[in-house]
């Protein structure tokens, strides 16, 4: 598979001068707007740590995508702040069932930490993508049977358009350079975040009524 690095080898040809890739830092900003409006009606600590965890990552997002900077700061701060938000998910999940998870489940997290820290260091993008989403899934999986029905309802759509996410992603690994040689003014990059805009209004709905 090919390197990815983000921001630079997003799917969107960056301008030389003003805004790297305005189209995607656009949808990242409508992102950020629906998690600010979530967090000012919501209750819950936990939920509020949540929200104000993935508008770290909704913020930066946008920065990365409009300013790029000459090194690996970037992957490495949005790495980071995968983690606190998968940490926030984790204490927002915990929260809302009372139940703290098993030994067993704990040493699954811990596995897949390490071969995220591994991945990172030694593998392409798409596979500590995929370990994040795997945390975010499992955690989601574990907590199910404490959900409302309402939320259980909408679980399969927020695994679907994570799955459709990390699909775009590779989709962008293997065939970027082909798509801008075909349409180079083309932002192929917003599909991934149009997506991603959907993905945060359903999840910050959820977690602003816990």
């Amino acid at each position: 598979m090919n390197e990815y690095t983000f921001p630079f080898d997003s799917c969107e040809t960056p301008n030389k001068k003003g805004i790297a890739q305005p189209y995607s830092a656009f949808f990242n900003l409508v992102s950020c707007f629906i998690i600010i409006y979530f967090l000012s009606i919501t209750k819950s600590n936990a939920s509020r740590l949540l929200l104000v965890s993935i508008l770290s990552f909704e913020l930066f997002h946008t920065f990365s995508h409009s300013v790029h900077l000459n090194n690996h700061s970037q992957i490495i701060i949005t790495h980071l702040l995968a983690y606190f938000v998968n940490f926030s998910y984790f204490y927002a999940l915990y929260n809302y069932s009372k139940h703290f998870p098993s030994v067993i489940f704990l040493i699954y997290l811990l596995f897949l930490v390490i071969f995220d820290i591994y991945a990172f260091n030694n593998l392409s993008f798409i596979f500590y993508l995929s370990s994040q989403m795997l945390i975010f899934i499992s955690l989601f999986l574990y907590y199910y049977k404490y959900f409302s029905k309402e939320i259980k309802n909408k679980i399969p759509l927020i695994f679907g358009l994570t799955l459709f996410v990390v699909l775009l992603f590779i989709n962008e690994s293997y065939n970027c350079k082909k798509m801008l040689s075909t349409i180079n003014w083309f932002p192929f990059h917003v599909f991934i975040e149009i997506t991603g805009v959907f993905f945060v209004y359903y999840i910050s709905s959820i977690f602003s009524k816990l």
